[in-house]
């Protein structure tokens, strides 16, 4: 009776734990098309910031393709100090700015916020490689065009 019990209790813990952790969907509100040029800024000290400027309809459409629908998990993280940061700031035809800021807490995996998302979800996806992918000359930012991190 005891091994039924633990076992029964070893079941609703799984299923109490991992509702916990249900994955959405990052669902950017415009269409690739409406986009003029995206700002990409990375960065592991905001004094050292770098920042692209993507300007080419197809380099835009792949970096669109890439977040929209990207799987996201409502699941707890340990703080990271000391890790990048790599955004990208949509800007948009009707004079909008959309931003999508990862923070990455280790190889392949962070923790993403968009505009308009009310908390930070987790991701597996390689979100700061993207930055590195793009072939645009890296110039210097300044700290006042970094995002805010929320």
């Amino acid at each position: 009776m005891k091994k039924q019990f633990a076992f029964v209790l070893a079941i609703v813990l799984c299923l109490i734990l991992g509702g916990c952790s249900q994955e959405v969907s990052l669902s950017l509100p415009f269409e690739a098309a409406d986009v003029e040029h995206v700002e990409m800024f990375y960065f592991i000290d905001p004094t050292e910031a770098e920042k692209k400027v993507l300007t080419e309809q197809e380099d835009i459409q792949d970096l669109y393709q890439f977040l929209n629908g990207l799987t996201l998990r409502n699941q707890e993280t340990e703080p990271v100090a000391g890790g990048s940061v790599t955004s990208f700031r949509f800007h948009l035809s009707d004079g909008t700015a959309y931003e999508v800021i990862y923070s990455a807490i280790a190889v392949k995996s962070g923790r993403i916020w968009a505009t308009g998302m009310d908390q930070d979800y987790f991701t597996s996806a390689d979100v700061g490689g993207k930055y590195q992918s793009f072939q645009y000359e890296a110039e210097a930012a300044a700290e006042g065009e970094l995002p805010v991190l929320p």
